[in-house]
């Protein structure tokens, strides 16, 4: 079975023809609100009839559903496609792979990958370390190896990172 992603999430109505003002978290919306494109709402799967951005939201209506009563209560509902690796480029990932990843500092044992936060320069990963909260910017100086495939990332932290060292 194919996994599927988020991809927005319904922020509102947009008009009286059934249109969703969505707030996109894909760095594809061209790609994943194309008419014609399969998306998920909760269980149920619908067809984009069309798609236009709108002062920074892309709006998106689905086909079958062009009146507002018809679309209302999606408001608030995660929008979902399925992962699509032909829109990554070499070495890049979607979020839900790097979850679950253990995470070694210097071969010892972090913890693992909960989420993995999007940043203007860099991305930063939130690591479960002991229960608390570790964030560790995705850039070379800290990032020694990435093995996504086997869930296994390498990094080398400096002194202080960590509260509990010396």
């Amino acid at each position: 079975m194919e996994e599927k992603v988020i991809i927005g999430i319904i922020i509102n109505t947009h008009g009286i023809k059934g249109e969703l003002k969505i707030n996109a978290s894909t760095d594809f919306p061209d790609e994943r609100f194309k008419p014609g494109q399969e998306i998920w709402i909760g269980d149920q799967s619908y067809t984009i009839e069309t798609h236009r951005v709108h002062k920074g939201y892309d709006l998106v209506s689905l086909k079958g559903y062009q009146n507002i009563n018809l679309v209302e209560h999606l408001k608030r509902m995660k929008v979902y496609a399925y992962k699509d690796e032909n829109l990554l480029d070499e070495d890049e990932y979607y979020i839900s792979d790097w979850q679950g990843c253990e995470v070694y500092n210097e071969g010892v044992y972090l913890g693992k990958v909960v989420d993995v936060y999007e940043n203007t320069y860099q991305d930063i990963l939130h690591v479960n370390y002991q229960g608390k909260k570790l964030l560790i910017p995705c850039v070379e100086a800290f990032i020694k190896n990435k093995d996504i495939e086997h869930k296994r990332i390498d990094v080398s932290l400096i002194k202080g990172f960590i509260d509990d060292e010396d």
